[in-house]
């Protein structure tokens, strides 16, 4: 798994996602669309570099990682795909719509429907499983990460017997938040629309707990050998993104890593 080193052309990507957009127009799809940010280090320190970016993230699931089949891969994601608490209850949660962290003005009608996408495709995909599962009235509210805040819904999912956590993480991975709703068409949508492959980016890292197990999306992350990285970063689209504001809103997530990058 080689480290990406060609970064997304902007033109490209706003000509492929006005083309997206236009597609969305017709089967009310949303799809997830990763870009690369790439560069060169001017110095190969990573546990260095590992400290400096999960101090700014002290609430996410920080992590960094290398083996000889992927190289190292490190982020901060706010993505917990499931938590288990007790053996017969576990928790996830729907986050999706972006806005800068210093806008206080009231959510858009595009960031809105994404995140209503979201939510409704977890509690199915659940319901499905033949679970309690709630997201109560009056729950979601702006979770903050860097530079960008998004929309975030509490899930608490119940049942009489022992929850089977691997069922349910095959069950709901990849959410409408990664990978786009429906599942296939929006799977069908990346593999055209992306330009690079994702590699581990979108993919998932479990830990034990002393409660239970604990999963998190790959998300807000780097992608790096002792020369060069690849920043990750993505959106969700929907017939009403605007590929300007796209291109923002992936900028946006990728400042911190990116300024951080740029001092190594």
């Amino acid at each position: 798994m080689t480290v990406c080193t060609d970064s997304t052309d902007k033109d490209y990507y706003i000509s492929s996602l006005s083309r997206l957009i236009e597609a969305l127009r017709k089967d009310s799809c949303k799809t997830v669309i990763c870009r690369q940010i790439c560069g060169k280090f001017s110095r190969f320190a990573p546990e260095e570099l590992a400290v400096e970016y999960f101090r700014s993230f002290p609430d996410s699931f920080c992590f960094m990682f290398y083996h000889p089949l992927t190289g190292f891969w490190m982020g901060a994601s706010p993505e917990l795909l499931l938590e288990v608490k007790t053996p017969t209850e576990a928790h996830t949660r729907a986050l999706a719509g972006t806005k800068p962290i210093a806008d206080t003005t009231p959510w858009d009608s595009k960031n809105i429907e994404e995140h209503r996408i979201v939510v409704d495709d977890i509690l199915g995909r659940l319901t499905g499983l033949g679970y309690s599962v709630s997201a109560e009235a009056g729950t979601t509210a702006d979770l903050a990460y860097g530079t960008v805040r998004h929309l975030c819904t509490p899930i608490s999912i119940h049942s009489d017997a022992q929850l089977p956590f691997e069922k349910i993480v095959s069950t709901l991975h990849p959410t409408s938040a990664v990978g786009g709703y429906p599942r296939e068409k929006a799977l069908e949508y990346i593999k055209e629309y992306e330009a690079t492959p994702r590699n581990c980016y979108g993919g998932l890292i479990t830990v034990p707990t002393p409660d239970g197990p604990l999963a998190y999306v790959i998300l807000r992350c780097v992608h790096f050998d002792n020369e060069k990285w690849a920043i990750y970063t993505g959106s969700g689209i929907t017939h009403a993104s605007d590929a300007e504001d796209e291109w923002r809103e992936t900028e946006a997530k990728a400042t911190p890593l990116v300024n951080l990058l740029s001092s190594f």
